[in-house]
């Protein structure tokens, strides 16, 4: 029973992976069950048989990922104390994934319009998560120098430095993926350093 869950477990994951493999790279639209049954050497009617339609495996691909984000990084996060070493933390696991599951964060960028209705709500609950994570950490290390409005944007800031590596980032290229880390880490601690003096030095002003 136990060899049973396990084997379907991987066929679950295999056909997630194809998936969002043909997904980033044809787009959800372009790409159709049929398509990711032939690259899994499956009959057509097989793979029905773990993902009765194409926005259910959507669905899949898009939830899986996002829980194990938010997984991880909580369980990264609980062990740290310094709050710039959360920053950085939480800048390595964005960018990690950007690069370990490249496919599966292409899809999560770009598709998650395509959800259902129901499927749509449940994620942007995850992302808003995701979100109050980051802008705890940044308020953690910021303190009273900065308001609410201005953790938002500094957030919001930091994704935009890291959401968009896959479209640019060769692994095999000269830079090592704890290269790039350190280079987001660097520049957006050192910016968010000067804000937090400027905004310190008005404060005592």
């Amino acid at each position: 029973m136990k060899d049973n869950k396990t084997s379907l477990t991987k066929k679950i994951a295999g056909i997630s992976r194809v998936g969002a493999q043909l997904f980033s790279k044809k787009g959800y639209m372009e790409t159709s069950l049929a398509d990711i049954a032939v690259a899994m050497k499956l009959s057509k009617g097989g793979i029905y048989h773990y993902f009765p339609s194409k926005t259910e495996l959507l669905s899949f691909i898009i939830h899986s990922s996002m829980d194990q984000v938010l997984k991880d990084l909580k369980e990264e996060l609980g062990k740290i104390e310094s709050p710039q070493e959360k920053i950085k933390r939480l800048i390595v696991r964005h960018v990690e994934l950007y690069i370990q599951h490249m496919y599966e964060a292409r899809t999560l960028l770009n598709e998650t319009p395509n959800l259902s209705p129901t499927s749509f709500k449940k994620i942007v609950v995850k992302q808003r998560e995701y979100y109050q994570i980051a802008a705890s950490v940044l308020s953690d290390y910021l303190g009273a120098s900065a308001s609410k409005d201005e953790i938002k944007a500094i957030s919001f800031t930091l994704f935009g430095m890291c959401n968009w590596i896959y479209s640019w980032y060769d692994p095999k290229g000269p830079i090592a993926p704890e290269q790039l880390s350190q280079i987001v880490f660097d520049l957006f601690i050192n910016g968010v350093s000067g804000f937090k003096k400027r905004h310190s030095s008005k404060t005592r002003g």
